[in-house]
């Protein structure tokens, strides 16, 4: 779906390199949702020590490899488990990133998140939210989006629009020695709204630093003040 890790992976050192997020010694960051790595091993390069949640163990035992000597360690949990995984000393940095907060089962469980990260992190840390604005309706035939494909596999999604989730059904097409085989699943996603998440954030008392948005993708990066 993404196109391989290097790309990913590389385009999240970029946006740690404009924040200016250096750590210091004995740093902590905190990844919800990591998966194998997108945002983990870089955070891990930059000299972060990084506590890594996924609910995928799959994910974690790729990230375990991917990681190698890099000072990541995976934990088996759900997101919402934040507080009972959280490093010591707070992390400087909490991301939560490709999507993965509209995954959540429905709005309030979004904004006890970030109430969550909010009591969590350390002062002047950062938090770092990815989701997709699936607010306005694609109709018709916009709902078929060509994701990915080469010679051997085609991926597309379509998109069932619900009052306040998302159904999502993930098609691939793989080229095999018999013909063509086609698998399909689905799943929900909440519909967030870029402006419904701000003021979440500003509830739970962060300052936005950052809101940027860029094919539907929106990038929120919010500060907790300096006293907790």
């Amino acid at each position: 779906m993404s196109g391989g890790a290097a790309s990913p992976r590389a385009r999240f050192a970029a946006l740690l390199r404009d924040l200016g997020l250096r750590p210091g010694p004995g740093a902590q960051a905190l990844d919800l949702g990591a998966g194998s790595g997108f945002q983990a091993i870089p955070l891990a390069e930059a000299g972060f020590t990084v506590t890594a949640l996924d609910l995928s163990q799959v994910l974690l035992t790729e990230l375990a490899g991917e990681a190698g000597a890099l000072p990541v360690r995976g934990v088996h949990a759900d997101l919402r488990e934040l507080k009972l995984h959280c490093p010591t000393p707070a992390p400087e940095v909490i991301v939560c990133m490709g999507d993965t907060l509209s995954h959540l089962p429905s709005l309030d469980a979004v904004a006890s998140l970030l109430r969550d990260a909010a009591t969590s992190i350390a002062p002047e840390g950062h938090l770092l939210l990815g989701f997709r604005d699936h607010t306005a309706e694609r109709t018709a035939a916009q709902r078929f989006i060509p994701v990915r494909s080469d010679a051997d596999r085609i991926f597309t999604c379509f998109l069932d629009y619900r009052p306040t989730h998302l159904a999502v059904h993930d098609i691939v097409h793989t080229r095999t020695a018999a013909g063509w085989s086609m698998a399909v699943s689905a799943y929900e996603k909440i519909r967030l709204a870029p402006a419904w998440v701000r003021a979440q954030l500003l509830a739970a008392g962060f300052v936005v630093v950052r809101d940027t948005a860029e094919n539907g993708l929106v990038t929120l990066v919010a500060r907790h003040p300096a006293t907790s």
